[in-house]
Formats: structure tokens, sequence, C-alpha cells
């Protein structure tokens, strides 16, 4: 049996990218609250409705991760450093050829629906693995690259995972969204899920809750973790408009927010403190690649044109100055990238002309994309760009939660900032399968590529593959790459100590976050 080392390597799941967002506005201010450090409630401003799909951690993504630490637990722990330590699982083992993954669980665990941690819960929660409407488990489904073929009880305190294939070092996914274990009552009504959460993490849901507005949690006595967060409350409070939720930060009335770059000067200028770390790639994703919304994104000639179309070096001139223009999928410092796509696909309205004509639209087509505030401006430039070559994009704002999450289904292109800290993650649960592609288009080449990265035994193998879904995700026109931005931690400096980030994970851990004093 292996105790699992918190500085083991790390390589967890992130399935990053919060499609669309609900709409709060939060007043402005002009300093930073000079009040007395309050160590009982931490209020986080985030961009996004932290549980649009419920409370079932296994129906989001890497980008709900830090919300959904507080209720939940994980079978692993993702570390500080970045690293991978022990969470609800305390050690594991493999068999000889790496098909069989055995955990030993942590005993005394309770859920807050009274039910306690036994390998007969572990099980039933990967038995949902069948449920195609669960992204987190996607790639261990029938079919997956990480198959799981069969889980059983080997004592209440040990569970085998049995895989289709080989798995070395799959406990690392475990830290993800993937190993989060909901109770009985949750894991057998997983309908309950969506009202409220069965979890045995640090917190509880309190009832001052409102959802898409402000998700309230207040420590969990009965979590023996619950020492490890400094806060007796913690506050998501969802804040839309980029420049309202610098405006609460800097006032006092959030603690800490996500910041996009135009703003983080802003910030700095009130007193505000900014961590910063790269990776996260501002993406034009095709939903749809078949035309069951329009036509004319079925033909790839027509998928690669917006890829000529749009100039995107002077996009982060005019509006993400500090960014970086890009044209790869992956980031820059992904073992991925290649900077062969940087010229391949530079801007070149005369060849996206040519392409659309080649796919029989010469005369152009129109279609509707669903905005957010966030997001607006950003299109508002592409639009630009796209009439130049008569494509005609519309861009209708979001009424409501609702109308933004449905765009996945309703229109063929939307916009989202995606996270590559695990590629093989994010393509199983949100590209290849999940929310992103509910027409449920297949492309051979992603899914060979994908299954190669998950495969891959070193680090030589690692960089082919993903180098091979990196171009193919760009030549496909699956994904419409703009720039990759610095992601912005902003904290107020008389309340909150310097923010860090869990290795290259863009999402602090939530038990990182401590008083200044």
């Amino acid at each position: 049996m292996k105790l699992l080392n918190p500085t083991a390597r790390r390589s967890a799941a992130v399935l990053a990218g919060v499609l669309l967002l609900s709409s709060v506005t939060a007043c402005g201010g002009s300093g930073q609250a000079a009040s007395a450090v309050d160590k009982s409630t931490l209020t986080i401003g985030v961009e996004s409705d932290s549980a649009s799909f419920g409370f079932d951690p296994l129906r989001v993504s890497d980008a709900q991760r830090q919300f959904f630490e507080g209720l939940y637990d994980n079978l692993m722990t993702l570390q500080a450093d970045g690293s991978v330590g022990p969470g609800l699982a305390t050690g594991f083992s493999y068999n000889a050829d790496n098909t069989v993954l055995t955990l030993t669980l942590k005993q005394g665990v309770t859920f807050t629906d009274g039910s306690t941690l036994d390998a007969a819960l572990v099980k039933a929660n990967f038995d949902r693995r069948t449920d195609p409407a669960l992204s987190a488990y996607s790639a261990i489904a029938k079919g997956g690259a990480q198959e799981v073929t069969s889980v059983d009880v080997v004592s209440p305190t040990q569970v085998s995972l049995t895989f289709a294939k080989a798995q070395p070092g799959f406990e690392k996914n475990l830290a993800s969204t993937l190993g989060m274990i909901v109770g009985k009552s949750g894991a057998a009504d997983t309908a309950s899920l969506a009202a409220k959460p069965d979890g045995s993490g640090p917190y509880t849901l309190d009832a001052s809750t409102v959802k898409g507005n402000k998700y309230v949690l207040q420590k969990n006595d009965k979590s023996a973790d619950a020492a490890k967060y400094p806060y007796s409350k913690i506050v998501f409070s969802v804040i839309q408009d980029p420049q309202a939720r610098a405006n609460a930060l800097v006032s006092g009335q959030v603690d800490v927010a996500q910041l996009t770059s135009p703003t983080v000067d802003f910030a700095k200028s009130k007193g505000v403190g900014v961590s910063q770390i790269g990776g996260t790639v501002n993406t034009m994703i095709s939903f749809d690649k078949t035309g069951k919304t329009s036509l004319a994104f079925a033909s790839e000639k027509v998928r690669q044109a917006f890829q000529y179309a749009i100039n995107r070096q002077a996009l982060v001139d005019a509006l993400h100055k500090g960014d970086i223009a890009a044209w790869n999928a992956l980031p820059k410092d992904s073992a991925g990238f290649t900077a062969a796509l940087n010229t391949q696909f530079a801007y070149d309205p005369a060849k996206a002309k040519s392409l659309l004509a080649e796919a029989g639209y010469a005369n152009g087509f129109e279609f509707t994309i669903v905005a957010s505030a966030t997001t607006q401006t950003d299109l508002q430039a592409v639009q630009k760009d796209l009439a130049a070559v008569g494509i005609t994009m519309q861009v209708k704002m979001a009424t409501s939660t609702d109308e933004a999450f449905a765009a996945v289904a309703t229109t063929p292109l939307g916009y989202a900032p995606l996270s590559w800290d695990n590629p093989v993650g994010l393509m199983y649960g949100a590209i290849l399968s999940g929310f992103t592609n509910v027409q449920k288009a297949t492309d051979d080449q992603l899914s060979a590529a994908t299954g190669e990265a998950a495969a891959a035994k070193d680090d030589a193998a690692q960089k082919a593959a993903l180098t091979k879904l990196n171009t193919r995700l760009v030549e496909s026109g699956w994904m419409i790459p703009l720039y990759e931005a610095l992601t912005n931690q902003g904290y107020n400096t008389k309340k909150i100590k310097q923010v860090e980030f869990a290795g290259t994970n863009a999402y602090p851990l939530l038990s990182s976050y401590a008083p200044a004093n």
C-alpha cells in the first residue's frame, strides 16, 4: 500500500471554462475600506454563478472547484504547491499491470445527510458514471479514455477501480471534481442535489444563499479538516460586470475578486494587491459542428475562415494590453504549444473569404451569439472583423442565467476562458463530451490525440500527443482562440495575505486565503 505523499507530482484534471455569466450590479467606491480586519467572514467576488447547475459537483468543471471544495471533500487533494496529497483516501496501490487501483479510505467522515464514508458509498458515487450529464465522469464512463469497467468493495474501508486499460497515475485525477464524493442520500436521489448539497466538506450551505447572486458557506463543525480554513463564513458574491467587480473590491464590499486585465491598473492604483498567473486562453468555441443551429457551422472550411478573419493582435492592443494574442488553443507554456500555428493562421481576410466561397458561402451568412457584460466588448470587436469578410454575427445580451447557459444548445458559437492545466481532463469533461458539445459531434483526430495524451508514459509522448491535439483543435475550428490572459486575483491587502496559486492552477485553493494579520 502506497501512502500519499503531499509533494508528489500532480496532473489533476482541470476542466475550466464558464461560458456565459449571470448579471449582478455592485456599487463602486473610491478606496479600500479601512475597517478592522474581520477574521470571521471572507467575501469573494466571482464572475460567474457558482452553482448554475445546482450542487452536484460532478456536473461542473474545475472553474467551479474553488466553490465546491468548500462543500465537498475529494478522494485526493490538491496541495498548495500544486502536488497531490491525501484526502478521503489515505493511501492507494495498483496491481502489477496498473489496471486496478485500490483506495484505502479515511474513517469517521460524516456527510450533511448523516451518512458516513465507506467503500460502498464510494462505489455508489462512481456507479453514477453512466449518467451522461456528469461531465466530471465523462473520461471514466464507457468508451472514455480512462474507462472504469467496475468498482468493487474490497472491505468497508477499501474500494477498487478496474480500468479497461492500464491507468498508471490515475489517482492524480481524483484531486479534481472527478474525485468529489457525494453523501448517501445525494448519490441515491441525484435530483435532490439541484437544490441542496450533500457533502462532507469544511463548510455547509447557509439558508441566506440567493442562487445566482450570493452563496453563503458556514463552517462545518463536523469536518475534521475545517480547522485548515481560517474563516467561519465564506460568501461567494456573483458580480458579472468586470468593472463592478473591481469597484466592489476597491470599496471593501468584497475581500478577494477575479479581475480582468483592463481593471488591474485601476485596482492597483487604489492600493489593491494583485496576484497573477498565465495559462488561460480566451477562446471562441464552436458549440455546433453539425449544422443544427446554423448550417454553415457544419463546414470545417467555414470554421477555419473564422481563424483567418479575426485580427487577434489588434484585439489585444485595444482591449487586453499585457495579455498575449493567441493562435494556439493551448497556452504558450503548454507542452503542446507550436509556434507554427501563429503563422499558419495569421490574420488574412482574403483567405477567410476564399474559404467561405469554397464552402458555398461566397455571400456570407448570419448567426447569433449570446453575450454577457464580460464578453460583450470583445465580441463587438470580433463582430467588425467578421463583417469585413461577409459573416454577420448578431450579438445578443443574455437576459438571464438560464438563457446564457442554454446557448450551448441554441447557438452555434460561444466565447469563454479555458484553463488547460490538464488538457485531457478538459477535453473529456467539456470539449469532446460535456457542455460544449451537446450536439455530440465527433472528430476522430481529436479523440485519438486525447487518448494518446491520456496514455502517454513520458514527457516526449505527452508533448507529441498534445501538439497533435492543439493543432487539430485549431485546424478543425472546434476552437477559435483569441488571446491568452493572465489570471488576476485582486485582494484587499488590509485584510488578506498575498494570494498564491496552487502550482499552475488558475484557481487558488479555498484554504489558501488567510487574514493579513
